[in-house]
């Protein structure tokens, strides 16, 4: 796995969701760990907290982070673009999600530094498979980058 790490952070505010990607995660990918929040300032608390790389647990960093683009208070884009001001957490993929975006925010986003942009699933078995997809591809076959980069 990617640095060592299977754990994802999934940052959405909708209960529901949550609800339903820790149901996938518990019964069908059960190799990864998920740590939720509940909106981008949660995250960003997190990261804040966590200034250098001495002072993060390797066994707490995370492989990949899954973040919702429209949510209350800081939306998706403007999390990334804090996230990736901080070294310790440039070189980890972000991957956004949303119901529904405009060419011009996708843009916004993979400017800002975003890994990849994917329209949410409908559906259980379609959710099962996009989560499984990803989370092979930036956690297992992915070559990371050099964390001094």
């Amino acid at each position: 796995m990617r640095n060592g790490s299977g754990q994802v952070y999934i940052v959405d505010d909708e209960y529901d969701y949550r609800f339903l990607v820790e149901q996938v995660f518990m019964r069908f990918l059960p190799q990864y760990t998920v740590r939720f929040f509940t909106s981008g300032d949660d995250l960003l608390g997190h990261v804040l907290s966590q200034t250098t790389q001495d002072e993060y647990l390797g066994n707490d960093f995370p492989g990949l982070i899954l973040l919702d683009m429209h949510m209350p208070g800081q939306n998706g884009l403007q999390t990334l673009q804090e996230v990736r001001q901080h070294k310790v957490w440039k070189q980890i993929p972000i991957v956004m999600m949303s119901n529904v975006s405009s060419q011009q925010e996708r843009d916004s986003c993979y400017v800002a530094g975003v890994n990849s942009f994917l329209i949410k699933p409908i559906g259980l078995n379609q959710l099962l498979e996009t989560m499984e997809a990803v989370c092979k591809y930036w956690l297992q076959l992915n070559q990371a980058p050099s964390p001094d980069l």
